[in-house]
């Protein structure tokens, strides 16, 4: 609960420093060549197999991006992601790894993107005595909109998700537990992005 406190009074002060910036933000991003992004937020993770309860857990997330421009309208990206969260002796930890495109519509390049790709999700849950490992590939989808706050510098309220729906497994202390299972990773926060 005091996390999501903390992303929500992050996201209040970003958003206002934002529309403060609103002459500049009206102005397309600036294109070609190479960009980053870096993002942080809440984040949700679940494993889904026959012998899993499937509950989302909320906890810390963070993302990096690192890509370049196709056309006007498309970037690339190879990014990863991870997140965390320690309850009740139990730390969980997932990762996910992919490449994604994302695409800017519109005749002239609009701040809005919509994003989709495939990557590799993991989750480990351990209590210092037991970990379990599930891990799974599959689609990932998100979309944004990238607010200037400078010639190159870009604030942008994001939503991600991914499914590792592909490939699931579930190990307990490295042993093989089940087959399939799905992995699911979703964000919401705040990403700062840089074409130099």
């Amino acid at each position: 609960m005091a996390t999501m406190l903390r992303v929500a009074v992050l996201l209040g002060q970003v958003a206002a420093l934002a529309f403060a910036h609103v002459a500049s933000a009206q102005q397309a991003p600036a294109r070609g060549g190479f960009w980053y992004a870096l993002g942080i937020g809440e984040g949700w993770a679940q494993v889904s197999c026959t012998i899993c309860k499937g509950q989302q857990q909320p906890g810390l997330s963070a993302h990096l991006r690192l890509g370049g421009s196709l056309s006007r309208h498309v970037v690339i990206a190879g990014e990863g992601a991870a997140w965390q969260r320690n309850t009740d002796g139990v730390r969980q930890t997932l990762a996910s790894l992919g490449a994604a495109a994302y695409w800017y519509p519109g005749r002239r390049r609009t701040p809005l993107y919509l994003k989709g790709g495939l990557g590799f999700v993991t989750h480990r849950a351990e209590d210092g005595t037991d970990a379990i490992t599930s891990t799974g590939f599959g689609p990932q989808m998100g979309l944004g909109y990238e607010f200037a706050v400078g010639r190159r510098l870009f604030f942008a309220p994001f939503f991600n998700v991914g499914w590792g729906v592909w490939f699931g497994s579930v190990k307990f202390n490295g042993a093989q537990a089940i087959n399939p299972a799905t992995v699911t990773f979703a964000q919401l926060g705040l990403g700062l992005t840089g074409r130099p």
